[in-house]
């Protein structure tokens, strides 16, 4: 998990753990400002996890993730060839 600008980023693993605890929370009658606050993030990424991320397990999520990291690689060097 990389420290960007004050923000932390979530590997995918992470993301797809702290929406099961969300699940739980909510179960629990939770509203969605408290399951955010309980698992330290805004309300604005919590939905954008649901969305991205909802009823995929952690090795669902560790397949998406690597395609990522890898396109985003190959982003920069297309970016440092065209500028260089």
């Amino acid at each position: 998990m990389a420290i960007i600008a004050g923000r932390q980023r979530h590997s995918a693993e992470e993301i797809v753990r702290k929406l099961r605890r969300a699940d739980e929370l909510a179960a629990a009658g939770s509203t969605g400002e408290q399951i955010a606050a309980q698992l330290g993030v805004s309300t604005a990424p919590l939905y954008n996890w649901l969305r991205q991320f909802g009823g995929i397990d952690t090795d669902a999520a560790k397949e998406l993730e690597g395609p990522r990291e890898q396109n985003a690689r190959l982003k920069r060097l297309l970016a440092d060839n065209v500028s260089g």
